[in-house]
């Protein structure tokens, strides 16, 4: 039941008593009647009380600013507060902070894409007596101007940024929101707790387009890595063969032409080192089938002979099959 019912039913209740108290007051004796007439008294002093709300009962997180003759008087709260009828005028107000939801805006980016932002901002009257006033005198409606001064500070903001900017920043939009609004707020005696952006909708192509370029972004930095990847593998091999002397390394040149040489068609490929020697021996064979070489060519040969000779006997098992 609420506060109307109750009240009507107690005026209902009220009128019966009165017209039963006037029926008795006109059949009984002079000394009744004075009691009649001070029981109507209480009678109407209460009937006024309720119609007229004389007793505000205000919680903890209520106050009331009083007029009297249309000029602020006090500020009543908590507890039971006293309004003189006719000549008096409670407008009630609340401390407790209210949650205000901003409606969906539509914004447009720095870089002309249309945002849906989804808003939410905190705010309360502070718990002084200039500021209660200040709520009621100041500003007709203090919750809806600072919902309008939020869109209008969404719409100057978020136009300052692109879409990136705007995802990555959000926080600090919201920070700024709320700086701007409670300097604006300060002389209304509102004290903002926060604005802040719930939710933020980008157009389905634009999120496809970005998720595109992001998995173009990953491919190309894969690339990179798997060249990084072989650079330094090369690098390292370099190093290492850099520490190898001339013999090492044909000893295992020899052993790497021994595993390709194991196949019956394979053909092996000696360095340029050895062909060039091979053409000098061939090119200074005398008649009697003995090459004249110099001293520094002899020690080549020399050095490649064993390789030469397993190459020979590898074809010769090859001719033989």
């Amino acid at each position: 039941m609420n506060e109307q019912n109750k009240k009507n039913i107690f005026f209902t209740i009220f009128f019966f008593i009165l017209v039963a108290v006037v029926a008795i007051f006109f059949i009984s004796n002079e000394k009744i009647q004075l009691g009649i007439i001070v029981g109507l008294l209480c009678m109407i002093l209460i009937y006024t009380s309720f119609k007229f709300n004389i007793i505000l009962q205000l919680t903890d997180y209520e106050r009331a600013l009083i007029y009297r003759f249309g000029k602020v008087n006090r500020v009543g709260g908590p507890g039971w507060t006293l309004v003189f009828p006719f000549f008096e005028k409670a407008v009630i107000t609340t401390l407790r902070t209210q949650v205000i939801d901003i409606p969906p805006q539509h914004i447009i980016t720095k870089d002309n894409i249309r945002l849906t932002i989804d808003a939410i901002l905190y705010l309360s009257v502070e718990n002084t007596r200039e500021s209660v006033i200040n709520s009621i005198v100041k500003v007709e409606d203090y919750k809806k101007a600072s919902s309008l001064y939020v869109i209008a500070m969404l719409r100057d903001v978020l136009g300052e940024f692109n879409l990136t900017e705007v995802i990555s920043n959000t926080e600090n939009i919201n920070r700024r929101l709320t700086d701007e609004l409670k300097t604006m707020a300060k002389d209304w005696g509102v004290k903002i707790s926060g604005v802040e952006i719930r939710d933020l909708k980008v157009p389905e192509e634009i999120i496809e387009s970005m998720h595109k370029q992001k998995a173009a972004v990953q491919k190309k930095l894969a690339i990179y890595e798997e060249a990084e990847s072989e650079k330094a593998k090369i690098m390292a091999i370099n190093d290492a063969t850099n520490q190898l002397s001339d013999r090492t390394v044909l000893y295992y040149y020899i052993k790497a032409l021994e595993k390709i040489g194991e196949g019956q068609s394979s053909k092996i490929i000696f360095p340029l080192e050895v062909t060039n020697l091979l053409n000098k021996v061939s090119e200074k064979m005398n008649t009697t089938g003995v090459p004249k070489l110099k001293k520094s060519e002899m020690s080549e040969l020399q050095k490649y002979l064993p390789l030469v000779q397993n190459y020979l006997k590898k074809e010769v098992k090859v001719k033989k099959k």
